[in-house]
This record gives structure tokens, sequence and C-alpha cells, in this order.
């Protein structure tokens, strides 16, 4: 039998196995096969009523499909779709999805919105020719806030998809924003959002010469379903530390959590908790990225001191539970390669010249990504750190995802190595191993074994985890040349037409009690 076709039922077996034991492990797995040129793919969990998957098809079309809790597909509506890159935001409510994709910087917008009961999709699409770096977004009945910045700072630009007309509303915050998050409050019918704010000062005030940043903070900002502001609070910085980024979570209807990145004058990084009770902000405070750490096997003090000063931390979804935030996310750093191109400018060799340009080239590509380290903590309501634990990920993937993820157990989960590992803080038992994939190193296995990298919570004690393998099948061989070759013509090779199939796999993982 020949060994890749024995790997492969190996691994489908195993997971029959797991599907034997509904109690606890890998509840289910399924394989979904997009035939063309399949390039992005993006996880939806809707909790308890299922789980969306989008997949880019080819070059103009798209994929979206709808599963329940129990991963049976309920519909799929394939839709043209000319953009290449992913959605710029995506937003779902109870009775439908929309994502919203931009194209040329922004010129042209589309707004796609699937019902989630039939998946009948919509189209609409409108052109936004003044300067506009678009954010996120909400979609009101026949109209589309989309938050951003524009050469005046944070904004918001209101179209009506009626009247065809848009316009320009300022969010009335200084300095360079960025918006962290946004949501319409479904009780008080405002729009909450948090910005992220760095004030520039110059060393040339007058010129606008040498930019530095003075100040950064974060604001947390209502404004009515217009864009008219009616409230902002800010959470300064305090001893030198600045907050630079935020997610915001609803405690009560008068009580807010923030927690985001920060950074000391002096260079030190970490996590800080803010608590805004009627608008103000109450409390800040601030801990160091040690503090998170301790405990790492693989992290000696040279490495540590690597990891904070050249790798960037990436945050999971903030979960509340229970009068406790749980917060997390892993360590990254991007990977690089050499590549050799053709040169544009080569247009012969000149004998008679020591200047004669190179054929080809080098130039340094973006090749992946390297995770390094995570840390799942605990906070009560006052901002007291509970429990932490530190968690080694060493892995590497294509795409910049969420490689770690918390449930409402405080349990961690990451996918290593075809293995879904979840561990929960000072906890006296193991971390559970589930098995996924009979992942290995060996690349001639890559169009049989799939490769997990990112998994999410899914609702409750699930996680949803998502892998891919590629398969390259030949469509038609390309036919020979009855000419003889010539010396040059032997150099060359014919390639066959290709057809790529992704195979994508999803998988439902219950964490029992530890």
């Amino acid at each position: 039998m020949n060994k890749y076709v024995f790997l492969f039922l190996i691994f489908v077996s195993g997971f029959s196995h797991a599907q034997n034991y509904p109690a606890s492990g890998v509840l289910k797995t399924i394989e979904i096969e997009v035939t063309g040129n399949p390039t992005w793919q993006k996880i939806i969990p809707l909790g308890s009523d299922g789980l969306l998957l989008f997949v880019k098809k080819d070059v103009t079309k798209a994929l979206l499909i709808k599963f329940d809790t129990d991963l049976k597909k309920l519909w799929e509506t394939e839709v043209l779709l000319d953009v290449e890159r992913k959605p710029t935001a995506y937003s779902f409510d109870s009775q439908k999805v929309t994502f919203l994709f931009s194209e040329n910087q922004g010129m042209y917008y589309q707004l796609y919105s699937f019902d989630l009961q039939s998946g009948k999709v919509e189209n609409n699409g409108f052109e936004l020719r003044e300067y506009f770096q678009d954010q996120n977004y909400l979609n009101f009945q026949n109209r589309i806030l989309i938050a951003g910045i524009n050469e005046k700072g944070g904004a918001f630009y209101d179209f009506d998809f009626k009247t065809n007309e848009g316009q320009f509303i300022s969010a009335e915050l200084n300095g360079k924003a960025q918006l962290q998050q946004i949501k319409l409050n479904q009780k008080t019918n405002l729009v909450e959002t948090l910005w992220a704010i760095k004030e520039p000062g110059y060393t040339n005030e007058k010129k606008k010469k040498g930019e530095f940043i003075k100040n950064a903070y974060v604001v947390f900002a209502k404004y009515d379903t217009l864009g008219k502001l009616i409230s902002k609070t800010a959470i300064q910085s305090n001893a030198g530390n600045f907050p630079l980024t935020g997610q915001l979570t609803f405690i009560d209807s008068l009580t807010y959590a923030v927690t985001g990145i920060y950074q000391s004058n002096t260079g030190i990084k970490g996590v800080y908790y803010s608590k805004i009770e009627r608008d103000k902000t109450i409390l800040t405070k601030f801990y160091d990225y040690r503090k998170f750490l301790v405990g790492s096997e693989n992290l000696k003090d040279e490495q540590l001191k690597k990891l904070l000063n050249t790798y960037s931390f990436l945050p999971t979804q903030t979960v509340f539970t229970e009068n406790q935030i749980l917060v997390g996310g892993s360590f990254y750093q991007p990977s690089y390669q050499i590549v050799s191109v053709d040169n544009p400018d080569f247009v012969g060799y000149d004998i008679n010249s020591y200047n004669s340009t190179q054929r080809t080239r080098t130039k340094q590509v973006l090749s992946g990504y390297i995770y390094s380290n995570g840390f799942t903590a605990s906070f009560d309501l006052s901002g007291n750190l509970l429990k932490q634990q530190s968690i080694d990920i060493v892995q590497t993937s294509s795409n910049l995802d969420e490689v770690l993820a918390i449930n409402k157990q405080n349990a961690a989960a990451i996918c290593v190595k075809g293995n879904l590992i979840v561990t929960k803080p000072k906890s006296f038992s193991e971390s559970k191993i589930y098995k996924l994939s009979t992942e290995n190193d060996d690349p001639k296995n890559n169009q049989y074994i799939a490769k997990y990298r990112s998994v999410r919570n899914w609702y409750e004690n699930y996680f949803i985890a998502d892998g891919s393998r590629i398969k390259f099948e030949v469509i038609k061989e390309m036919s020979s040349s009855k000419e003889k070759p010539s010396r040059r013509k032997k150099q060359q090779r014919q390639i066959p037409e290709t057809n790529v199939k992704k195979i994508i796999y999803l998988s439902k993982v219950l964490n029992s009690s530890f």
C-alpha cells in the first residue's frame, strides 16, 4: 500500500475514533473541498446559532457556508466577488451577516448582506472619491456608517443606499485615531466606540518636521446612529504608562471594562486594566508582560529580553464570566526569506561594460509568522490580577491569526503539531491533548495531512479548530512538440495545467472540566 494512502487512512480513522466519545474530545471533524485558486478563508463563530465559513474560491468568486452546532451544513451561497483582499470588516445580528469590501484604496466599496436563515444575498456598492481610511462599520436599514480617519482625524462616513448620498461627520477626536471597536447598543440605540489616539509632536513645530509621539491614550466615545458625539471618556497615561490599544467589555448598563496593551516611557510593555462607570474612568492598573510570563520553561533571561524587544503581541478576544475578565494572547514575529526574481531592467549583457545589469535580482518577501509563547490571565472587576499562566507555543504559520483561545472556564487552547492542547492556570491536572491530525514536517505529506494553526472559542466549552491542506491536480499535460528541440529549448520545461484544491477541516472540540 502507498505509504501516503496509509497515513491518510490512519488520519481518517483517528477522526472516526474521536467521534465515538461524545462526552469529551474531538466530537466531529468535517471536510470542505474548494476547487479553483482558493486564497483566504474566514471562520465566524455565531455561538449557539452555528458557524460561518467564508472562502475566496478564485479571482471572481467567493463561497459562504453556514453550519449548525453539529457542523451540519445548512446552506451555501456562491457570489461574484472580484476583490482579492479579505473584507475590511464584518458584522452580524440575529437576521443577517454583512461584509464590507473596498478596492483601489477605498475608492469603491461593496457591501454584501446574507440572510442567516436562507443564505439569500444582496449586494450594494458606492464610490468615495475623497480621502478616507475605513476601519470598521455598522450596517443599518438601507444605510451604512463607516468609522475611520480622513485628513482631519477620526471621522464617520454615512451613506444612504436609497438616495445614493453620503456625508462625513467628525468623530471629534484629536490626533491620529485608530478605531479599536464599534458596536450598537440595542438598549440605548447608541453607537459605542473605542479609539486609540496618538498625539504627534514636532522638534520643529513651525515647519512640522521631526515628528514624534508626545502622548497616547484610549477614548471610549458614544455617538447617535448618525455619528453625532454624545459623550467621550479618556483612559489617560499614568506614571509614564501610555495605553496603546483596547478591548471593551460590557459589565452592566453603567459599567465597562477596558483592557489593552500599554508602553511606558522607559520601554516597558504590558497589559492594562481600566474600569469605566457612568462615563468616567475610575481606575487604571498596569501590569508588566513579565508578570504573565512567569513559569515559562523555554524563556531564560536573554530569550525573555529578546521576546519583549522584537516580538509583537496579538491579543485574544476578552471573555467576561462570573465577575471576572479573562484576557490572553500570543507573541509573534514576521518571518522573511530572500527570493530570486527577474530583473525588469535587464536588457542583455554588454561585454564592454563593467556595469551590465544582472538577469535576476533578489528581494525580501514575507514568508509567514513565528509564534513564541503566550499567556492567559484573569482579573476581578477592580483590576486585581487573580491567576495567570504562561504558554509555550513555538510554531510558524503563513497567516497572522488567533493561535490561542480562551473559554469561560479560563482554559486556554492552542494548536501544535496536529494536536489541540488545552490547559488551565494552577490546575492540578495535566494539560489535555486532543488529536486533530497526524501532522509532521515531511513536505511530501502536505497534500495528504491537514495543518491546524488556529482555534477559537465557539460557545460554552466548545472550541472550533480549523486546518487545511492544498492538493495540486494535473488537468492536462502539455502536448510535446514534434520538432527537434534546440539546445535552448531543451533547458525549458513545459508546465502542465493544474487545478488547485483546498481542503478545509473544521473540528469541534469539547473541553471537559478539569
